[in-house]
């Protein structure tokens, strides 16, 4: 066989392969749809994934805020309450990381509050659910917090005395916020303006931004209502590490000497009972069946007596009669804590 017959022969068997392999992987389809390379199924499940924008998945557990939205649950309840007269609860939920598209969505109707935390760098919202405002106004007004509903007022802006309102209710949260931020990390509230559309807020470059919202519910009586701290997460991710780790909280000495002096002075004016036992006498159980009207017991007189207070022994001292009362004149302190208590008294 010649060279040429040898390599004819090669790329004939090479076709002959290539042709079964391919009819094989054509029965496989044809068998097994399920296994064809693309399917309708996944070219509608696949999603673009742009890698230059921020995702809302944050891996740290920004633990310092949680305590500042307790801090600020626990004041702004007392806050509304001092405003209303009337009971009130503020429920915390939990940080929600979302894009601001998401919570532009759901803050459709919503009053919004523009208002930098300086001297961080950016814009934060206090947003103001329209439940809010209406339950305040009918409370201050004298009613129980009734308000129509939603649906039949939306589009509408709110009037004079409402904005009045809002304002208020704004000014407690803005320096209750701030008051709770005090020991992790201080910063100064300033309203900047409101709006009612989020499109006009412009707190983030881009709509797929992440935003961390805090929500709280506010409960006046049988009437509930949403408030919500939306934050950039651009704004706070310079005080990241602070926001992680919180700084333990340390009372100074003074406050611990002041509750200390406090305790003391309340240990002082508490009101206890001293029992002076005058005499005791052993005898049996037969003895003591066997006694009668007018029996006498013979006892002998103590020359001291033991002054308790609950049983436990504090005193010894010599009984008499002062100003026609029975007396005991103190001769002995039995318990080093009333030494020490009666030193600090005539020291004072």
């Amino acid at each position: 066989m010649t060279d040429k017959q040898e390599v004819t022969s090669a790329n004939n068997l090479e076709t002959k392969q290539s042709d079964e392999h391919s009819v094989s992987m054509t029965e496989l389809s044809n068998n097994n749809p399920q296994l064809g390379l693309k399917t309708n199924a996944k070219q509608i499940d696949v999603k673009p994934y742009d890698l230059a924008i921020k995702h809302n998945v944050i891996p740290e557990r920004l633990m310092a805020l949680e305590i500042v939205n307790e801090r600020f649950a626990r004041q702004f309840r007392i806050g509304l309450f001092n405003l209303l007269r009337r009971n009130t609860d503020v429920i915390t939920a939990p940080i929600e990381s979302q894009t601001f598209n998401e919570f532009s969505q759901n803050s459709s109707t919503t009053q919004l509050n523009l208002v930098h935390l300086n001297p961080l760098r950016g814009t934060c919202l206090f947003a103001l659910s329209p439940e809010l405002v209406f339950i305040v106004v009918d409370t201050l007004f004298g009613g129980e917090g009734r308000f129509n509903r939603i649906d039949e007022l939306e589009g509408r802006e709110f009037t004079h005395t409402e904005q009045q309102i809002i304002k208020r209710v704004l000014e407690l949260a803005l320096n209750i916020y701030q008051t709770a931020w005090a020991d992790i990390y201080p910063i100064e509230t300033e309203y900047v303006r409101s709006e009612m559309h989020s499109k006009f807020t412009n707190i983030t470059s881009s709509p797929e931004d992440i935003v961390l919202t805090s929500s709280f519910t506010i409960e006046v009586g049988q009437f509930k209502a949403k408030f919500c701290i939306c934050i950039p997460y651009a704004m706070v991710e310079p005080i990241k590490e602070v926001l992680v780790t919180p700084p333990i909280e340390q009372q100074p000495y003074q406050d611990d000497k002041a509750w200390l002096s406090t305790l003391t002075s309340g240990i002082k004016r508490s009101t206890i009972e001293l029992v002076a036992n005058f005499a005791e006498i052993e005898t049996t159980i037969n003895k003591l069946l066997a006694l009668k009207v007018n029996d006498v017991l013979i006892i002998d007189k103590p020359t001291m007596l033991d002054v308790t207070v609950g049983g436990v022994p504090v005193l010894k001292g010599l009984y008499g009669k002062v100003n026609k009362q029975y007396a005991i004149q103190v001769e002995q302190v039995i318990n080093p804590v009333l030494e020490q208590l009666n030193e600090e008294i005539l020291n004072d």
